[in-house]
C-alpha cells in the first residue's frame, strides 16, 4: 500500500507540473517549481500557444532630413553631374532624373540603390 501511495504522488505531481502551463496560458509566468528526482515534465501540451519568432534584426538609421534645401538638392545634382551620373540642368527640385542619377551613382559605389538622398551621400557627391 506504501508503494501505490507514493506511486499516486508521483503521479498527481507529474501530472500538476505537466498541466499548469496549459491552465496559465493568459497569465504571466510564475516561478520555476523545485525539480524532483521523480518527477519530470513532459513535452509541453499541443494547446499552449507558441512563443512569438524573433523579429528581424532593426535597420540602421540612416540620416534624412524632412525636406532638403535647393542648395543642397542642385549641390547633388552638379555632384552627380560632374561624376556624369546627371544629365539635366541642376534646378534643385528632386524629380526623377534626379533619382535615378542617385541610384545608377550608390550602385557604383556598393551602397542601397534607393535614390534617397542623404547626409553622407551630400557629403560624398559635394567633395
Amino acid at each position: 500500500m506504501n508503494k501505490s501511495i507514493r506511486t499516486l504522488a508521483s503521479t498527481a505531481a507529474f501530472l500538476a507540473l505537466t498541466m499548469v502551463p496549459a491552465f496559465a496560458q493568459n497569465s504571466k509566468p510564475a516561478a520555476a517549481p523545485a525539480a524532483t528526482p521523480t518527477a519530470t515534465p513532459a513535452a509541453a501540451p499541443a494547446k499552449m500557444k507558441a512563443t512569438p519568432k524573433a523579429t528581424k534584426a532593426a535597420k540602421p538609421a540612416v540620416a534624412r532630413h524632412a525636406a532638403w534645401t535647393k542648395d543642397q538638392i542642385k549641390a547633388a545634382q552638379e555632384g552627380l553631374a560632374k561624376g556624369g551620373y546627371y544629365k539635366g540642368e541642376a534646378t534643385g527640385i528632386m524629380n526623377k532624373p534626379t533619382q535615378a542619377a542617385l541610384r545608377a551613382w550608390q550602385k557604383a559605389n556598393k551602397m542601397p540603390a534607393n535614390g534617397r538622398l542623404s547626409d553622407e551621400i551630400l557629403s560624398k557627391l559635394s567633395s
